[in-house]
């Protein structure tokens, strides 16, 4: 991924938004991660982690046929889940991170992915250091603030 240290626009198969799309929640949350990765002893740490792809060994990218309708999507998300919780079931801990799909052509190239598939995710798999980038924690909203349940 050395075109993000080259300074190449990123894009990927899914345009993603802008931040000013997202809810305002999403947006806070955004600003309150980059505002501590700002406070790193190495400010440069986030840059470079995501350059180098978190340092994972171990690469996971996720595609579906172009032309899905927007509830594979969500299906496609399940498995993205299911993949994550048994990497940390065995022990191994995982990022999904839009850094991982925004050179869908160097992926294409390098992984023989087919023009015909949009590259949804990848999600890096690995054991997490110990650094300051790893401590922060968003907040969490309680279940009854995002679930209703009707009988």
């Amino acid at each position: 991924m050395a075109k993000g240290k080259e300074k190449v626009k990123g894009y990927a198969d899914i345009a993603p938004g802008h931040r000013t799309d997202y809810s305002e929640r999403s947006q806070k949350t955004m600003a309150e991660f980059f505002k501590a990765s700002e406070k790193l002893p190495n400010p440069e740490e986030f840059n470079e982690s995501n350059y180098s792809l978190f340092s994972a060994p171990t690469m996971v990218y996720l595609t579906l046929n172009k032309g899905h309708s927007k509830y594979s999507v969500l299906d496609l998300g399940v498995i993205e889940m299911a993949i994550m919780l048994a990497a940390k079931d065995h022990g191994v801990d995982s990022i999904p991170a839009y850094m991982t799909i925004m050179y869908p052509d160097v992926l294409r190239k390098h992984l023989k992915i087919s023009d015909k598939e949009d590259i949804v995710i990848g999600i890096a798999l690995g054991y997490e250091e110990k650094c300051a980038l790893n401590d922060h924690r968003s907040v969490k909203l309680n279940l009854e603030d995002v679930c209703h349940f009707f009988n």
